[in-house]
């Protein structure tokens, strides 16, 4: 999946259309298979870092509708978004210190605070979007069930835009951000 995620990515790069990025049935992403383990738990590891990486880095806006649960990876790509809509009740966590797998917190940064990413990196606590006061971080957090809909709000303003201008702010916040 994160293959095919980084692939279609690469493919729209000259697209200055914002991205929606969703889960289905009401889930946005569980993140890697723990029942499934992969093959090659580097190779695995490799390609979920470079699909978060592949959104990080697209030049035009993406925007995550996040339901239901967001674990893991699935939790960093939703992260990785530039703008984050958010069911209340979303259940976000991240386990990879209870399976004894190495991960990288960074993405967690955009929208949670510091002593949050920590709790839910160190202990593996499980947290809603209201428990972290999202709002507070730029986050649009809504109702269940509402969060593809208000998405598509936010895709519809960015649509409105002048792409060009947009990408360019997207690069400067990306300099800004990475402290560049």
């Amino acid at each position: 999946m994160f293959e095919q995620l980084t692939e279609a990515i690469s493919k729209i790069r000259g697209d200055p259309r914002p991205v929606l990025l969703n889960g289905a049935a009401g889930f946005f992403s569980a993140g890697f298979d723990i029942k499934a383990p992969a093959s090659d738990p580097a190779a695995a590891d490799d390609a979920a870092r470079t699909c978060v990486a592949a959104l990080e880095g697209h030049p035009a806006p993406i925007v995550a509708a996040v339901e239901g649960a967001a674990v893991g990876v699935g939790l960093l790509l939703a992260m990785s978004c530039d703008v984050l809509v958010i069911a209340r009740n979303a259940r976000l966590r991240m386990p990879e210190v209870t399976l004894g797998i190495d991960a990288d917190a960074g993405p967690l940064r955009r929208f949670i605070p510091q002593g949050w990413v920590r709790r839910m990196c160190l202990l593996g606590a499980a947290v809603t979007a209201e428990d972290l006061s999202l709002e507070a971080s730029g986050a649009i957090v809504c109702d269940s069930g509402q969060a593809h809909n208000r998405a598509m709000g936010v895709i519809s303003s960015l649509a409105r835009l002048d792409a060009g201008a947009v990408r360019r702010m997207k690069a400067e916040l990306g300099r800004w951000t990475d402290g560049g």
